[in-house]
């Protein structure tokens, strides 16, 4: 009987015990055993033996199929250490009761089941806990097919770090032998994530075994190039997620240095992979320096450490700050407007090509006025045609006095593109964004029919600073601001019409006196019905030029002084006068081609230690970092994450667009109204007079809609200056926060804008005739 016992607990089926708990022994053996036997024997098998079976049958399976290493190392160990320790523990019972040991055999050489049960006391506990932990990582759940449906195929639900923090949590049970257990096997986690974690910290490889189950990955759908993302779900809980972008940081540095020795042959490449090489024992040496189980504390100073090592001896000749502040300045200057010029040249450009396809399309509608651009369909070598035209306009009126100029305009020529939309979106979904865009996409079609976007073409080793969603994010602010300006031009280039803005005897004389009647009394007419229409577009040119010189002067002029300050706090910024900006966006077309560049925001910038001090080095991580800041505190301040401000203000420029067609056609109308009087051969008026009324109609009802969007948008405005008044913005920080992190401090608020409006008296419809009759002087 005990034999079979001992091979019972060691895991082996037995002849004589059954696995049924309600019937333990085979039948006929219950006249030889007492209840109190039959429970310690129950005890004893079911407790100690049956669990002893089944944890090994499953860490077994764990060890063989499981996709994870870290859950393999564990159940490895259980099988290695921990039952092998118990079954230790069997063998020495075992000798104890053949060399008749008097602490478990009693007299006559009785072994009692109580002395048995007492030598293996607490390993009931310990089973019992490995037991449930061996089955929840085991356990399988359906897989995703990718479409939110299950497929019939299982795989394994449990994770490293799920696993990880499971153990961490049991190290605090308040049981001795619990606690032991577990530290024992979050140790042997912990080791095994620290393998995986030093092929990714040393040479930027993912793991061959458990990669799928590592908190980096890499992305299927582009085979072309190493694109790596975060699994932040799969990040272990003692790694923040500002510790888990310095470690994905580094491993796409280290891709970066051998992708440039590959495709390069140049010195400088080997030189780099020669140091990374050298740094590669250090790196591990600060590694094996953590003990286990790890302090996140110390784990983060030495991935902190590794960081800075990498950046200090090659990613600073990678990557120069020089270069970095040279790319920057092109996204300010042409994605953020700052070079005025540009954005001219792009809508004039844009409007060019637009004239020259409905001046070709046959079935084009003009009565219908802006309705028709939708009837166009651009194609993406028109929209290639375009920017190129762009910056052939853009050059001229540079000149070629400067050649800084030149260098900047080649290579934002190099760098920038002007796509469909559809073909941006393609090329996204070839990257695994981590997070969807929070801007609007409603700005992208008023510069063509078809939605289109400016994009920056992310080169290395660029894509250290610079990820696809923040170029998208400065694409759809280019659209926002370029729209902006667009709708103020249009309404601008009214005030050229002088035909609408004379009187008809300055337009043409007729041959005979009733007809100059006629021109003169129709001229009084038109000029009377017009009146309220320019003051309308007088408040809404006012309008837009004000929001345009606050978002240029007071946000991103300042919001770019205040990041390249941090970037080198060695150079001064000079802070032009927003009244200048002003002036520059409200005054006539001639004068907004006024350069706007600042020439001395491109200076060269040290990327060296200041002081010696790991606080002055500017290691590309950290910009990446300062620069997403910048960008979220950017979108911020330009209202672009407010929805209601965003669809009012793209209905306004709809609206603006409609106007401005039908006051182009009705200037073409009037002409052949007035040639109709002039001709002596004609007696009566022709269509063209129905059609001029038709216009006359539609101005109206488009004026009104233009007053209600302006009201509309003051009102939304001052709604959201009270709504934030006394409330300070939270800067959310997107990466590790360090002493010298940048932080932005400025807060724009809506009371500048609001006092520069100063609507209140432009509401007046008393005051609207004395500022049209300004218009006519």
């Amino acid at each position: 009987m005990l034999q079979e016992l001992l091979l019972a607990l060691s895991g082996h089926p037995s002849p004589l015990l059954s696995s049924s708990n309600e019937n333990l022994f085979e039948p006929g053996t219950d006249d030889f055993l007492s209840p109190a036997e039959n429970t310690l024997l129950t005890s004893l098998s079911n407790d100690l033996g049956q669990k002893h079976s089944s944890i090994r049958a499953k860490a077994n399976d764990v060890v063989s199929h499981h996709p994870s290493a870290v859950c393999r190392a564990i159940c490895a160990a259980i099988l290695s250490k921990h039952l092998a320790q118990f079954q230790q523990r069997i063998l020495e019972v075992e000798r104890s009761i053949l060399n008749q040991d008097p602490g478990i055999v009693g007299a006559y050489n009785i072994v009692p089941l109580s002395a048995i049960v007492t030598a293996f006391d607490g390993w009931d506990r310990k089973l019992e806990w490995l037991w449930r932990l061996v089955s929840s990582i085991q356990i399988e759940g359906p897989r995703d097919g990718g479409d939110g449906e299950s497929t019939e195929t299982k795989e394994y639900l449990c994770t490293a770090s799920a696993i990880i923090g499971y153990l961490r949590d049991a190290t605090h049970t308040g049981n001795p032998d619990i606690e032991q257990l577990s530290l024992d096997l979050v140790k042997m986690a912990e080791t095994a994530w620290l393998k995986q974690l030093t092929l990714w910290l040393l040479y930027g490889k993912l793991p061959s075994i458990g990669a799928a189950d590592f908190f980096i990955v890499k992305a299927k759908k582009d085979p072309e190039h190493d694109i790596f993302s975060l699994r932040l779900d799969l990040v272990p809980p003692f790694v923040d997620a500002a510790t888990a972008s310095s470690i994905l940081f580094v491993g796409k540095s280290l891709n970066l240095i051998k992708a440039r020795g590959v495709s390069d042959d140049d010195e400088s490449q080997t030189i780099d992979e020669t140091a990374a090489s050298t740094l590669r024992a250090s790196h591990l040496q600060e590694l094996q320096s953590l003990k286990l189980p790890i302090n996140a504390t110390r784990f983060t100073r030495a991935i902190r450490c590794i960081r800075f090592s990498l950046s200090k001896n090659i990613l600073r000749h990678l990557l120069p700050l020089s270069n970095v502040v040279e790319v920057l300045r092109i996204l300010k200057e042409y994605f953020l407007l700052g070079n005025g010029e540009f954005a001219l040249a792009l809508i004039s450009a844009a409007d060019e090509r637009l004239v020259d396809k409905q001046s070709n399309s046959a079935n084009r509608h003009r009565h219908k006025g802006s309705e028709s651009l939708s009837h166009l369909i651009v194609k993406e070598a028109e929209v290639g045609s375009v920017l190129a035209r762009a910056w052939t306009t853009l050059a001229s009126v540079q000149g070629f006095d400067n050649e800084d100029d030149d260098d900047d305009i080649e290579l934002a020529r190099q760098l920038i593109e002007l796509s469909l939309e559809s073909k941006v979106r393609q090329q996204k979904d070839a990257i695994e964004e981590q997070a969807p865009s929070t801007l609007p996409d409603s700005f992208q079609d008023l510069l063509l029919p078809t939605s289109t976007l400016l994009t920056l073409r992310i080169q290395s080793p660029l894509d250290l600073l610079l990820t696809p969603a923040d170029v998208g994010a400065y694409s759809r602010i280019h659209a926002y601001l370029l729209a902006l300006r667009r709708s103020h031009l249009h309404l601008s280039k009214l005030f050229t019409l002088s035909s609408l803005r004379r009187d008809a005897k300055s337009r043409r004389v007729g041959k005979h006196s009733d007809q100059n009647q006629t021109l003169r009394r129709r001229g009084a007419e038109r000029a009377r019905r017009l009146r309220s229409l320019w003051a309308t577009v007088r408040s809404a040119a006012f309008l837009l030029a004000t929001i345009g010189a606050y978002f240029q002067a007071e946000v991103i002029q300042s919001s770019w002084e205040e990041f390249h300050g941090w970037l080198d706090p060695s150079v001064k910024q000079t802070s032009r006068p927003s009244s200048q900006q002003e002036q520059r966006f409200t005054t006539s077309l001639d004068d907004s081609l006024a350069p706007k560049r600042n020439h001395g925001e491109g200076e060269a910038l040290s990327f060296e230690m200041r002081d010696g001090t790991d606080s002055g080095l500017r290691d590309p991580e950290r910009l990446m970092v300062a620069h997403k800041n910048f960008l979220n505190s950017l979108c911020h301040s330009l209202l672009l994450r407010d929805n209601r401000f965003t669809s009012r203000l793209r209905k306004f420029m709809t609206e603006i667009d409609h106007l401005c067609a039908l006051m182009n056609r009705l200037e073409t109308v009037q002409e052949s109204v007035d040639l109709e009087i002039c001709d002596t051969a004609r007696t009566t008026p022709g269509h063209s007079e129905a059609e001029e009324e038709h216009l006359f109609t539609q101005l109206e009802s488009g004026r009104r809609d233009l007053d209600a969007g302006l009201a509309s948008l003051v009102k939304l405005l001052q709604e959201m200056d009270i709504a934030s008044n006394g409330i300070t913005r939270k800067n959310v920080m997107m990466g590790p926060t360090e002493d010298d992190e940048f932080i932005p401090t400025r807060n724009h608020g809506l009371d500048r804008l609001l006092l520069q409006l100063d609507f209140t008296s432009s509401q007046d419809r008393t005051s609207i005739p004395n500022a049209t009759d300004a218009y006519d002087e």
